[in-house]
């Protein structure tokens, strides 16, 4: 039984330092997997930038200056990928631009060289009708055309009243559709098949003829039916010439809605 005992912990004792072994090893070679993987996460974005500050200016790459905001960069980086669809030389290259500028935008920010736009400062915060209309400037030629074709409208609507009708307001709320889809595009263009901006055409498309038809029911409604609805309820009688004209007021009231909202609103 001695003998036996004796065996059993001299097995045993054997047995522990092996497992003590074993499991150090173990151990040391995940610290050492985890030493690694911290070394190459660490190294990553430093031979990212290294990379793109040994090529050339990521803002040519794109056309843009360095004061270009971040949905300029945007704008840009979606048109470019469109542009060179196929290309994976180019396409590498602009990705890289790309990683290289948001880099440099969030190390500005992070050290407060820049003041952050009020979209990228509240972006956690819960948007309430994020299919609102949003202000927005269009560029020089899409306020002076649709302002020009919307103003021939009005003439048409207000000159030939009488023939007519109801088609100067078709034509404004078509034009306004015609404008707004042709500044979404700009804003948004669409992007290379499989990318997450794939159907950004038929959104613009939808969303432009949305503003035109929102625009559209406005014009209508603000000269025409609120001047009418306030007179009944202070039991007044508009002028006879205000029913007389109503399409023509009518016509002049989508005209201006609808070149307001294709020049300065999204």
């Amino acid at each position: 039984m001695i003998g036996m005992a004796g065996q059993r912990s001299v097995s045993s004792s054997t047995r522990f330092p092996t497992t003590i072994i074993k499991s150090s090893w173990r151990c040391g070679a995940r610290i050492s997997l985890a030493q690694s993987a911290g070394r190459l996460t660490r190294r990553h974005p430093v031979r990212t930038c290294a990379s793109s500050a040994a090529g050339e200016d990521p803002y040519k790459v794109f056309g843009l200056s360095r004061s270009a905001n971040s949905d300029a960069v945007n704008r840009a980086y979606k048109r470019k990928l469109a542009e060179n669809k196929g290309d994976e030389a180019a396409l590498a290259r602009i990705e890289e631009a790309h990683s290289a500028i948001m880099m440099s935008q969030l190390t500005a920010r992070l050290q407060g060289g820049v003041s952050v736009e009020k979209d990228i400062k509240y972006a956690d915060r819960a948007v309430y009708f994020p299919w609102r209309p949003r202000l927005y400037k269009a560029s020089k030629e899409v306020i002076l055309y649709s302002g020009i074709a919307h103003a021939v409208m009005a003439a048409w609507g207000l000159l030939l009243r009488a023939s007519a009708g109801s088609q100067p307001i078709v034509a404004c709320a078509v034009i306004g559709a015609g404008a707004n889809i042709y500044k979404l595009q700009q804003i948004f263009p669409p992007g290379p098949s499989g990318s997450s901006s794939e159907n950004s055409a038929l959104k613009n498309l939808l969303r432009g003829a949305a503003l035109a038809t929102l625009a559209t029911f406005l014009g209508c409604f603000l000269i025409f039916t609120v001047p009418d609805f306030l007179a009944a309820q202070l039991n007044r009688q508009m002028p006879y010439w205000f029913y007389e004209s109503e399409q023509a007021l009518l016509a002049v009231g989508t005209a201006l809605s609808n070149w307001v909202m294709s020049s300065f609103f999204r």
